[in-house]
């Protein structure tokens, strides 16, 4: 129990140096949706993916369905950066084959997210797939391909599927064009 906890904590230190000079970014996504509830639409959504340390992330999409939109951005809106989770989770490391490690979340108020269930490379202490589930029994889950940009590792593509009471969904993105460190204001980030 004393190594899994060491190696627990070794690998969230990893986790947390990642990209230890990027501040902020902003990038251009292209995401595709396929609803496999009704309305059972397959649309297209353009828009700018936006990041500042340590935790703020924002999808404010200028094309598509509104509806599809609406739901792919609230699941980005749950993901939270490594150096947040042992504040905002009781975290568990409940396995390490040498290449990847997978970690439980359970978080500490009570809320729609029953647990999360994510899995990091050990080479590059990425996050490379995210499970939510939910206390309403539903599910999403999200998988990640990185690349370096500047120097950092970034998400390039993202594939996805989310199964809630009344919505099923299958998602993919890409994201490009990034600006490494450019200024994001904090209004970006409120509800509107």
């Amino acid at each position: 129990m004393l190594l899994a906890a060491a190696t627990a904590v070794a690998l969230l230190g990893r986790m947390e140096a990642v990209n230890p000079n990027l501040r902020a970014f902003t990038a251009t996504m292209h995401a595709h949706v396929a609803m496999r509830s009704f309305p059972f639409l397959s649309v297209d959504l353009a828009g700018t993916y936006y990041y500042k340390a340590p935790d703020k992330n924002k999808v404010v999409f200028t094309s598509g369905v509104p509806l599809a939109a609406e739901q792919f951005d609230k699941l980005y809106a749950h993901i939270d950066a490594p150096s947040e989770w042992e504040q905002r989770y009781v975290v568990t490391l409940t396995s390490d084959d040498g290449r990847s490690a997978q970690f439980k979340l359970v978080p500490r108020k009570t809320g729609n997210v029953a647990r999360l269930d994510a899995t990091v490379d050990d080479r590059t202490a990425t996050v490379t797939s995210m499970r939510w589930t939910y206390q309403n029994g539903g599910y999403a889950e999200m998988a990640n391909v990185y690349g370096r940009i500047g120097g950092n590792f970034v998400v390039v593509s993202q594939t996805g599927h989310v199964e809630e009471p009344g919505y099923v969904a299958d998602l993919s993105s890409t994201l490009g064009n990034y600006a490494i460190n450019a200024s994001v204001p904090d209004s970006v980030f409120e509800s509107h």
